[in-house]
């Protein structure tokens, strides 16, 4: 039998809530990044030349895929000139499932690098987060990987990461997101440890050109539902909070233009940044519905998860509005004036709601090509993963699998959140 991810023990999701709250924040605090982030082309040939006089053996050991794999092949040679032996391993799949993460581990392994360098969306970036500790700690079981346990990384190698979406600010977070497939529906785990966190993360905006609108609108909704949770999460900080709010502000002014005009490099620029902004802000607060509802939403129904976190972005706000009034913190900081309090709300809601049409994404979910046959024969697996989901137990709001049934329910019809 499979090990329990140590988030769904349920003395583990008590104690997450505990260290949500406002006592807790004041005794213990925390701030993980790289050590340093790069940008541009000439940030990147400058973190080879930095790496090569921190590693003795001075081989690189380069993710990507077929997709982006001229990126990779880029970078290859950036490390060619400073001296690296470099492979370019071009197998990294979206969600990357455990028997991949072996199999990239297995190259690794046989290549010896003292460098592992990622180039590529957030899954790629996953990827090599997990195969990495597969590579330093043959045969570990990653479904036992655990922030409160030291696993003792870097003693083969360290990690570099090159994003080429705007989205999952994973070149910046101590998480993995991965898919266990020995179940079925095949379920999203996230293994997360401060080790994991990349040393470097090189932001080159020429490298996210290539994205198509859908998948730019979507990796952008991703960057705003992590901004919007880190800012309304019981986990917030006043360091996350301006870090969430920047990104907020960039996605919503930039991530239109990059959507229309796909060579806007401003706007690519822009995006980028908002999406390392928004990892730094909720990789050190944390996630929590929009999360946990469109990891599952998305694992079982194939929808793109930025798509599917974007869409849970207003419904979520709604179920933390009885419990939380720092919605209106957030709508004043982004424009929006209102005369009282339920005003406030709709008008933050709406917000949100006209930001996802803007993109032809419809926030009902059954426009998403869901038929109610199929919604209903997989809705308790879904309701079941989402309450699972390390991301629920930082709703700022109790949230019980009754509770998350109810929403998936009213997100299926686009109904707004009443109880």
């Amino acid at each position: 039998m499979a090990a329990k991810m140590w988030y769904v023990e349920p003395a583990m999701q008590t104690g997450l809530s505990t260290m949500g709250g406002e006592a807790f924040k004041e005794i213990y605090g925390h701030f993980f990044s790289p050590r340093m982030i790069f940008t541009g082309k000439i940030g990147a040939t400058a973190l080879s030349m930095l790496v090569a006089f921190m590693r003795e053996r001075r081989k690189a050991f380069i993710l990507s895929d077929t997709v982006v794999e001229r990126h990779a092949k880029s970078v290859a040679k950036d490390f060619q000139e400073a001296s690296f032996q470099t492979m370019v391993w071009n197998e990294s799949a979206p969600e990357p499932p455990i028997s991949l993460v072996k199999k990239c581990a297995d190259a690794m392994t046989k290549f010896e690098p003292d460098l592992i360098v990622a180039v590529g969306g957030g899954s790629t970036i996953d990827l090599a987060k997990a195969a990495w500790i597969l590579y330093e700690l043959p045969g570990y079981d990653l479904r036992t990987v655990s922030p409160l346990i030291p696993m003792g990384l870097r003693k083969k190698a360290l990690l570099a990461a090159y994003p080429t979406t705007s989205g999952t600010g994973s070149e910046v977070t101590w998480a993995s997101v991965l898919t266990d497939d020995s179940v079925t529906p095949p379920m999203k785990i996230e293994v997360s440890s401060a080790e994991i966190v990349p040393d470097f993360a090189v932001l080159v905006p020429e490298f996210t050109v290539g994205m198509p609108p859908k998948i730019t609108a979507g990796t952008g909704l991703d960057a705003l539902a992590h901004s919007v949770d880190s800012y309304l999460t019981s986990y917030d900080t006043d360091i996350c909070d301006a870090l969430a709010i920047k990104s907020i502000e960039l996605v919503f002014k930039f991530l239109p233009r990059a959507y229309k005009t796909p060579d806007d490099m401003e706007a690519r620029y822009r995006m980028q940044l908002a999406a390392t902004i928004a990892g730094l802000a909720f990789g050190n607060s944390q996630a929590a519905l929009t999360h946990s509802l469109g990891h599952a939403v998305g694992k079982v129904f194939g929808i793109h998860h930025g798509i599917a976190v974007g869409i849970f972005i207003p419904y979520s706000i709604q179920y933390y509005a009885r419990a939380s009034k720092k919605y209106v913190q957030l709508a004043q900081k982004i424009g929006i004036e209102a005369k009282d309090e339920a005003e406030c709300l709709e008008k933050l809601v709406d917000r949100f709601k006209q930001f996802l049409l803007s993109f032809e994404i419809p926030y009902a979910l059954k426009e998403h090509g869901i038929t109610k046959e199929r919604w209903d024969k997989n809705l308790a697996a879904v309701a079941k993963y989402a309450s699972e989901d390390a991301c629920t137990a930082a709703s700022p709001r109790p949230t019980s699998i009754i509770d998350i049934k109810k929403m998936l329910e009213y997100a299926y019809e686009g109904k707004d959140i009443d109880f």
